[in-house]
C-alpha cells in the first residue's frame, strides 16, 4: 500500500492526517473519537513510498478498536 493510500482511506474516516517532524513521518488524528488522541505511521522516502506492512497493522488495530464509535460518526456525517 502506497503513502497517499492510507492517508486517504483514514481520512475518508475522519481522520486528520499532519507530517511529523521528520522525513515521512505522520500522525493522524480524530477529534470525534473520546479516548483516542493521536497515532502514527512512516512513509519511509521518497515520492509516494510503500508502507512497511507493521504500520498498516497497527492502523488497522486503531480502526478495530474504535470501529462502532466510528460507523456512528459516519451515520451521522451521512444525515
Amino acid at each position: 500500500m502506497r503513502c497517499s493510500e492510507l492517508k486517504d482511506l483514514i481520512e475518508e474516516l475522519g481522520f486528520e492526517v499532519r507530517d511529523g517532524r521528520k522525513g515521512g513521518h505522520k500522525l493522524y488524528f480524530h477529534d470525534g473519537l473520546k479516548d483516542f488522541l493521536s497515532a502514527s505511521y512512516n512513509c519511509d522516502h521518497g515520492k509516494n513510498p510503500e508502507i512497511k506492512r507493521s504500520y498498516i497493522i497497527k492502523v488497522i488495530r486503531v480502526i478495530k478498536k474504535y470501529k462502532s464509535e466510528l460507523d456512528e460518526i459516519l451515520e451521522e456525517n451521512k444525515r
